[in-house]
């Protein structure tokens, strides 16, 4: 996707994101923090930041004499964040609202980058990623977190057919155009991570599961990144892409999102990648 059509989406979804925020990506992006280990003092890139999920335990890590920069194109998110930040008395975050691989930085090189659920968002998700490291330090440490190899699966099958009912050129574009796959099984983000040159790679698999009313469904669904199909359709047609979601979830039986997670953390040698 690119940067400038993942933030327009993500703008039209921030407030069922928000929604979302507490019960889903704040647990997530504390756990990302859990394992990428931000230390006081240390100067933090969170790339495709979002609301700040990552961004915000990452800075209460780093403290007063550390620095966190959230980057994203959802302006919409970002707001949101910075609204949890000044809440939260953390000065040292800042986010900036652009595109993460063009950015330029006032903080680089540094300790640490991490993206957590934003690496498949990159137009090329290899050459994204070395740009992405290329703002380490030596030594310096890349975490990533996707989902997990069955994660969303059961809502994606209950939404997609259903936004393909209304918008039939989607079903061309959503058929096996997922570009997370190559990182979805420990072995595979782990094997990808090395091939990027990361030294001292692990993977902690995460396991984090919601009970799913319906109506949360629905919700979440339009507060993601499907929520781009739905722009340009009238409310009527909107409406029927709700009903044949939640008539696809009930003939599933899907009563629970499976939002189970992969965290992997590589550190950068003594020569950084080219990007």
């Amino acid at each position: 996707m690119e940067p400038t059509a993942a933030g327009a989406t993500f703008n039209a979804a921030a407030p069922e994101f928000a929604r979302w925020y507490a019960r889903l990506w704040r647990p997530l992006g504390e756990l990302t923090v859990a394992v990428s280990r931000p230390r006081p003092g240390e100067r933090v890139f969170d790339a495709c930041c979002g609301s700040g999920a990552s961004a915000v335990p990452a800075a209460h890590a780093v403290g007063p004499s550390g620095a966190v920069d959230g980057v994203d194109m959802a302006g919409a998110l970002l707001d949101q964040g910075r609204a949890v930040a000044s809440a939260e008395g953390l000065a040292q975050l800042t986010f900036t609202e652009s595109d993460v691989l063009t950015w330029e930085s006032p903080h680089s090189p540094y300790d640490l980058v991490q993206c957590a659920y934003g690496v498949f968002f990159l137009p090329d998700l290899n050459s994204g990623t070395k740009t992405l490291l290329s703002r380490l330090r030596p030594g310096g440490r890349f975490a990533v977190t996707v989902w997990g190899n069955e994660a969303m699966r059961s809502l994606l099958a209950a939404g997609m057919p259903a936004i393909a009912s209304e918008r039939p050129a989607a079903r061309t574009a959503m058929s096996g155009n997922d570009p997370s796959a190559p990182l979805r099984t420990p072995a595979k983000l782990r094997a990808w991570l090395e091939q990027l040159g990361l030294e001292r790679v692990s993977v902690t698999e995460v396991g984090f599961r919601q009970p799913l009313h319906p109506d949360d469904a629905w919700e979440f669904l339009i507060g993601a990144a499907l929520r781009g199909y739905l722009v340009g359709l009238d409310s009527a047609a909107v409406e029927r892409v709700r009903e044949r979601f939640l008539a696809n979830l009930a003939e599933q039986g899907t009563v629970t999102l499976d939002a189970d997670s992969l965290i992997g953390l590589g550190h950068l040698g003594t020569t950084r990648p080219s990007p």
